[in-house]
C-alpha cells in the first residue's frame, strides 16, 4: 500500500469566502486494487475487502 498523497480538489465557504481544504486526504490503495480512505482504527484493507466473505 502507498499513499497518494495529491492535493485536494474539495472547496468550502467559511465566512463568505471560499476556503481550499486545509488538511489533505491521504488515499491508500488495497491489495485487490481499490482506493480508499482509512475510515476505522487498524484497517488496512479497503471496505469491500473487509465485507467479503472469506473462502
Amino acid at each position: 500500500m502507498k499513499p497518494n498523497l495529491s492535493a485536494s480538489k474539495k472547496h468550502f465557504q467559511q465566512d463568505g469566502h471560499w476556503i481550499v481544504r486545509p488538511v489533505k486526504t491521504v488515499i491508500l490503495i488495497c491489495e485487490c486494487g481499490n482506493k480508499y480512505i482509512k475510515t476505522r482504527l487498524n484497517q488496512t484493507v479497503c471496505v469491500g475487502c473487509l465485507v467479503r466473505p472469506k473462502l
